[in-house]
């Protein structure tokens, strides 16, 4: 095979792996559900395109050493006799983060959280092998039947130089500032810019994405990542309780040293995080209600809801207990477009 070009169902890769169906594809290369020929077993094998972002290949014999807790299992990594690059992985049966992630509601904070703690783990073991991911996103996250998390999709992964970096590389959406300002005209640094604290970006953008249901870098070139102003989560998902957007914002800084030092660090804050009594996610609107959340303490629950007052007049707030109805002190709060996350927030704080 010559190419990462759509493989016929039937052929077989580097005379050992047959294609028995595709898995998908993404921004790097096509995805194959693979029958090895030789250990006789089901795996998934990524052939990377031919226009992925280059970075150094020697590590291939380093990724078939990853093994352990957080991390779909790499079975191989090599290239064809034709050049094409490969990476060979456990299926991952039950998808990804990003299949969980509703652009709505979100995922709700105690899951996403626990999400990202897990990839943090797996990344510290990328990390000790003197690896980077480089492309670290909600959907290069797998869940297992258990509903925890493995860090998976290491075709990306660079091995760091003398000063911990690689090549400047990754996914527009998840992408620390430093690594799209190679791109920026006139840059003449180095192109080996992406580090441990730039990872450390991209799982908290990914933990913004969970929580939100967007990402916090938005656009096509890697000069949008570069210049992005990004929303404070708290704008987008105001439900969010203040230790773990705190930590969100942190990790997303646009300078490097502000951030947390590596995964485990950042994995420490949020279990540290304080976490208040009663859980807020956001829910499916009501009919004529614009969003809705509830709030669940001791199995009691109460619900807020925003209605619109019509174009221009901003909107109500409406609590009350669920599920006897028994309306809340905040209950009828006006807010206007540019206030209304900050009333949410307000109203949160009014009942816990």
């Amino acid at each position: 095979m010559s190419s990462a070009a759509p493989s016929p169902i039937g052929s077989v890769i580097a005379d050992r792996y047959e294609v028995l169906d595709s898995l998908g594809s993404g921004q790097h290369g096509e995805v194959w559900r693979v029958h090895d020929i030789n250990l006789d077993a089901i795996f998934a094998l990524k052939l990377l395109g031919p226009n992925q972002i280059a970075g150094p290949w020697a590590e291939a014999r380093l990724l078939n050493s990853l093994s352990g807790d957080y991390i779909l299992p790499v079975r191989n990594a090599d290239t064809t006799p034709e050049g094409t690059r490969y990476v060979v992985t456990d299926v991952a049966e039950h998808g990804t983060v990003m299949d969980r992630i509703d652009p709505t509601l979100g995922v709700a904070e105690e899951q996403a959280v626990s999400w990202v703690r897990e990839a943090c783990n797996g990344l510290a073991r990328v990390h000790r092998h003197g690896l980077l991911h480089r492309d670290v996103k909600p959907e290069n996250l797998f869940v297992t039947d258990s509903g925890k998390c493995l860090v998976g999709d290491l075709s990306l992964a660079g091995a760091q130089n003398a000063s911990g970096c690689v090549a400047a590389g990754g996914t527009l959406e998840t992408m620390a500032p430093e690594v799209g300002a190679v791109a920026l005209p006139g840059y003449s640094g180095d192109g080996a810019v992406y580090c441990v604290r730039s990872e450390v970006f991209s799982l908290g953008a990914t933990l913004y994405w969970l929580l939100a249901g967007t990402p916090p870098v938005t656009g096509t070139r890697y000069r949008d990542a570069a210049t992005a102003v990004l929303v404070d989560l708290w704008e987008l998902a105001p439900h969010v309780s203040r230790g773990t957007r705190d930590i969100v914002m942190r990790t997303l800084s646009a300078d490097p040293a502000s951030r947390h030092s590596d995964p485990a660090a950042l994995a420490a804050a949020l279990g540290r995080r304080n976490r208040p009594e009663r859980r807020w996610v956001r829910i499916a609107a009501h009919p004529d209600h614009e969003r809705c959340y509830e709030g669940v303490k001791a199995g009691r629950a109460v619900a807020l809801c925003v209605a619109s007052k019509g174009a221009q007049s901003g909107y109500t707030l409406h609590m009350h207990h669920r599920p006897s109805g028994r309306r809340l002190a905040h209950d009828g709060t006006s807010a206007s477009a540019a206030g209304l996350s900050r009333a949410i927030r307000s109203a949160i704080r009014g009942i816990g």
